[in-house]
């Protein structure tokens, strides 16, 4: 293709609801319990601190931070600083694959706080016609979702034909601890072996069982970087019977070894710390 070629259409729809926008706030110090939604969930971070515990991880985050929740996370934690006041958002979108572990909180950037306030001005309005509502609605999460969602590096494709496996995908995130293989994902879609082997290379350029090893490391990074579960623990999540498969695995998908790794920690803990000094 040349650079005076038209890129390609734009083909299948990203978020397919928005369920709920809302501006919550907890007056009081002291700790919750509660679950996130189905689909995502993100919260945009205006006044408090935060630490929290989301399936064996403990994050910390504050004002100015973002927070991005994935398919009914149960979610415990701590209100440091009251009030805490957060903007929220939950939206279904099956072919959009939620920031790694270690980049679930993160800094919102300048505009985020400014887009919560606008999207929910326009959700709670009763005097937009409908279709310019939903527009308006859709085109300022899209927006933001832009601002927050990391960079990847990987190839991922979003269209029609591979909405199958985005789906499948979704039901394969809650089941990393069992036995997985082309028989199961037959099961699962209710698709032939072909059909999901085609759409998982059209959508991330893997074979399905490497496209499972990628998700079962990248969920076990996160717990290595952020959580305190030994790596027995950790490789048991993931399906791994083995500790040494895992750790093998782990080093050859992210060049060091699970222990390594955890001493180092995510960037953002990183990040902060250094402008801190």
């Amino acid at each position: 293709m040349s650079s005076l070629d038209p890129p390609p259409p734009l083909c299948g729809a990203i978020v397919t609801e928005v369920t709920l926008v809302d501006r919550l706030e907890r007056q009081e110090r002291g700790a919750f319990q509660s679950d996130s939604l189905p689909g995502h969930l993100i919260h945009v971070c205006v006044s408090g601190e935060v630490e929290q515990r989301s399936g064996g991880v403990t994050q910390r985050f504050e004002a100015g931070d973002a927070v991005w929740y994935y398919e009914n996370e149960p979610v415990q934690g701590s209100v440091l600083t009251p009030p805490w006041i957060f903007y929220t958002v939950n939206f279904q979108a099956p072919s959009l694959l939620p920031p790694p572990l270690p980049q679930r909180v993160c800094s919102a950037g300048p505009n985020a706080a400014d887009r919560m306030v606008e999207l929910l001005d326009v959700w709670r309005s009763t005097e937009l016609p409908e279709t310019q509502r939903h527009l308006r609605v859709h085109a300022i999460l899209y927006a933001l979702i832009a601002d927050l969602l990391p960079t990847q590096s990987q190839h991922h494709r979003i269209d029609d034909s591979t909405q199958a496996w985005w789906q499948l995908e979704v039901q394969l995130r809650g089941q990393l601890d069992q036995p997985i293989d082309l028989n199961r994902l037959e099961q699962l879609s209710g698709r032939s072996q072909r059909h999901i082997t085609r759409a998982c290379r059209l959508a991330t350029g893997l074979s399905p069982m490497k496209r499972v090893k990628q998700i079962r490391l990248s969920y076990a990074r996160g717990l290595t970087q952020l959580s305190d579960l030994s790596m027995t623990e950790i490789s048991m999540r993931i399906g791994y019977t083995r500790v040494q498969e895992f750790s093998r695995d782990y080093h050859a998908a992210f060049g060091c070894t699970p222990s390594q790794d955890r001493l180092a920690g995510p960037d953002y803990r990183q990040s902060k710390r250094s402008s801190q000094r």
